[in-house]
């Protein structure tokens, strides 16, 4: 049977036409039984009822046929059905490329169903995939490109639910997803289809209210979402630090928190090696197992490591391929910048142009526009194509397995700013704000401000989220919080409770970070509150809230209770996730944080030890981690051990952020403010000298961090004798504190007590959110 996508819902047309059948039947037995059966009188009494029912039921019939055709012009080609124009069984699927499985070398005749895969070979985890898909309401299988995860998770749906409707909307249509809840809601037993879940993401199209429509869909109905991700795109996702908090600000967050994720690795095992070698009659698969060293069964049979060696050797001079090289870089940065809708050719046309040009344009000879695009889209190896068409004209998605080898690679180019200005540009407000949160974990922060920007003039209130974010790492933390404030206040009426909660979330954290612990506290509680009557206790999103109430709890001074919140966090994310999950680390970071006897620095410690081998070096969680650490040894009394540690902190800071950050800048103070503290007076202001000309430049003479900076040098300088100078440096000082940050501001008042009282202890300033 093929599958293709048309016309749908398919439930309306039937039950129209059979209530307008029904309805003339119904009249003519009722005309001959009376006419037989019953008295004149009676008879006609009788005939009256029938046509007056039938009447009813031929309207009601008829309007459900015009609902059917609404229906079908308005879903037409956003589900995947079959050549009756029916949402297909998955027993009748015959081939797995209808579910997005990447196809292979073809064997024999490629016109047989099935003839463009191999025989499956069960994973480690196919019976624990099984096992969610019977039991869970929604499964995500998340791997790298060409992990072979639509495949373990197609072929566990086949085995476990054969009898389901195959409910697969198309994730380039807007409206698709509402396409597949009203199938949903006709159908006893059925699987939704969200292979490449991200792209169903993008722009905010699937929420936690459609998930949850999905997950329940009534008496006597039975439901499983199926999805699958890219390793690479679940990070991009989720690693953002988005409003500094556990969960984020974005609604994927919610999403993605509620699924049972299987996590499935691209090389394969030894015991999945030696099942593919016993399928003798595959050529492939046997050609795969030859190769499996270095690269993944899956991996070798989807052409992937021959598709990008492709692509890289169309670039050199002579081979009749320059351009479509060109294209396919194009696309390969589009992805990676966040597009994650196909790809409009007139937009792949603009951005190629630099690419050529980059590489020497007209001296490359380079072929003509219809030659390129047609090398970029046709199959190689006879398998996928660089660039893969869609249903809509002249629009494209990128070979997955390109973009993610880029960034997996050892140098990853940066993406200029004129394409981050021309996709920004072209994208619809819902895309620009995937771009903003791209860019932002990126550290393009004008691309992401104007991404931002675009999204909420566009009507996307999450973008305030962003865009808070970006003034908050500004240390602009009071505009952040006005923002959020003037954003929820002009919601309108109907705004989704995901947007709601995103914007409630992110006005928590950035107040609590403002020094408002109460209102942070206040409104924590009252989304924990939320969730916790919406999911349980022991949901992603609920224990996210709830370790942030242990944060503002602790920082409200009753340590305590944010301790014990903290340790049933840690439970509960251990004992859900596992301890390599993002959350686990997340729930361990706040047990140490309010772990306040001898044993918190084992607990960094350890907790470092696990982040550097999970999530590497160059990463904000790592990163925050041993800053902690460096300020509890600094406090014990391992002073050495603290500025080893905060040294370190500051090289990677400058990696993650650039050298121009504020982030990097506060800790080039703090280990400014160490070596002063512990005596090494020399090395304390030969760093603030550089700090802050450079945090002058980058941030202005009047930024918080640069006057931090300059009462640092006065107050060392104080400390090496040199009290007349000392004395003009905090009356300048003094006067520039006042009119940048007010007479109110810490650092103002100690300027003003310290030029009364040059003996006063040495202070130096930290804001709430260094």
């Amino acid at each position: 049977m093929k599958c293709m996508r048309v016309r749908g819902p398919w439930g309306i047309r039937r039950s129209g036409w059979w209530l307008l059948v029904g309805a003339a039947a119904g009249v003519s037995s009722a005309s001959w039984l009376t006419a037989r059966l019953l008295p004149g009188a009676v008879a006609g009494a009788v005939v009256a009822v029938a046509a007056t029912a039938g009447a009813v039921l031929s309207q009601r019939g008829q309007r459900l046929v015009e609902e059917s055709a609404r229906h079908s012009s308005a879903f037409q080609e956003k589900l995947l059905v079959d050549d009756r124009g029916t949402v297909p069984r998955v027993r009748d699927l015959a081939d797995p490329l209808d579910a997005g499985v990447h196809p292979a070398a073809p064997m024999g005749d490629a016109d047989v169903p099935g003839a463009r895969v191999p025989p499956f070979v069960r994973r480690d985890l196919s019976g624990e995939i099984e096992e969610a898909v019977r039991n869970r309401p929604f499964v995500l299988v998340v791997g790298e490109s060409t992990a072979g995860k639509t495949r373990a998770a197609f072929e566990a749906v086949r085995s476990v639910r054969p009898e389901a409707a195959f409910i697969a909307p198309d994730p380039a249509a807007s409206s698709a997803l509402q396409a597949a809840a009203a199938a949903v809601q006709r159908e006893r037993s059925s699987v939704v289809w969200l292979d490449d879940i991200d792209r169903h993401l993008a722009a905010g199209a699937l929420t936690s209210s459609l998930l949850r429509r999905f997950a329940s869909p009534g008496v006597g109905r039975a439901c499983v979402v199926v999805a699958t991700i890219r390793a690479q795109e679940r990070a991009r996702l989720t690693n953002a630090r988005e409003a500094g908090d556990a969960l984020g600000a974005r609604t994927v967050r919610d999403v993605l928190g509620q699924a049972h994720e299987i996590r499935l690795d691209r090389r394969w095992h030894q015991g999945e090696v030696d099942g593919a070698r016993e399928h003798h009659g595959d050529s492939r698969l046997a050609r795969a197992v030859d190769n499996a060293g270095r690269y993944g069964i899956a991996e070798l049979l989807a052409a992937g490591p021959q598709l990008l060696t492709a692509w890289q050797d169309a670039w050199a001079p002579g081979s009749g391929h320059v351009r479509g090289a060109a294209l396919v870089s194009a696309a390969v940065e589009a992805r990676r910048a966040g597009w994650s809708r196909p790809l409009p050719v007139a937009l792949l046309r603009e951005l190629h142009e630099d690419h050529l040009a980059a590489r020497g344009g007209p001296l490359l000879r380079p072929e003509s526009w219809s030659e390129a695009l047609a090398w970029a889209t046709t199959p190689l190896l006879a398998t996928s194509s660089l660039l893969l068409p869609r249903d809509q004209p002249d629009t494209y998605y990128v070979f997955d397995y390109l973009p993610d080898a880029v960034d997996a690679g050892p140098s990853t180019t940066p993406i200029p700013d004129t394409t981050w200005a021309r996709l920004i540009a072209a994208a619809e407000p819902g895309l620009s704000e995937d771009l903003g949160w791209t860019a932002l974990g990126q550290m393009r922060h004008t691309a992401a401000r104007d991404a931002f920007t675009r999204a909420l003039d566009g009507g996307v209130l999450t973008a305030a989220s962003g865009l808070a974010q970006l003034l908050g790492d500004r240390f602009q933390i009071d505009e952040a919080c006005r923002l959020l404030r003037t954003t929820l206040a002009s919601a309108p009426p109907g705004t989704p409770p995901e947007t709601l909660f995103s914007l409630r979330s992110s006005l928590a954290w950035w107040s609590g970070a403002a020094g408002n612990g109460a209102e942070a506290l206040g409104l924590v509680s009252t989304l924990r509150d939320d969730v916790r009557g919406r999911y349980g206790d022991d949901h992603a999103i609920t224990i996210g809230v709830t370790q942030n109430v242990a944060r503002w709890t602790g920082t409200h001074g009753r340590t305590q209770e944010a301790l014990a919140l903290s340790l049933d966090v840690e439970e509960r994310a251990l004992r859900l996730f596992g301890p390599d999950h993002p959350l686990a680390f997340l729930a361990r970071f706040e047990v140490a944080v309010w772990t306040r006897d001898d044993g918190a620095i084992r607990l960094w410690q350890d907790l470092a030890a696990d982040a550097r081998r999970v999530l590497g070096d160059i990463n904000r969680t790592t990163n925050d981690v041993l800053w902690n650490l460096a300020g509890r040894l600094a406090s014990s009394g391992d002073t050495t051990q603290a500025l080893r540690i905060l040294t370190k902190v500051v090289q990677d800071r400058a990696a993650i952020f650039g050298p121009d950050h504020p982030w990097t800048f506060a800790s080039r103070l703090q280990l400014a403010g160490l070596y002063g503290e512990t005596g090494r007076l020399p090395e304390a202001q030969s760093l603030l000298t550089a700090t802050v000309d450079e945090s002058a430049r980058a941030l202005g003479h009047g930024h918080e961090l640069t006057l931090a900076g300059r009462h640092q040098q006065a107050l060392w300088a104080a400390l090496s004798g040199r009290q007349e100078d000392v004395s003009a440096a905090l009356a300048a000082l003094l006067a520039d504190c006042e009119r940048h940050l007010g007479r109110d501001h810490p650092l103002t008042e100690d300027c003003r007590a310290r030029a009364a009282d040059p003996t006063r202890p040495p202070w130096y300033y930290e804001p709430p959110s260094w």
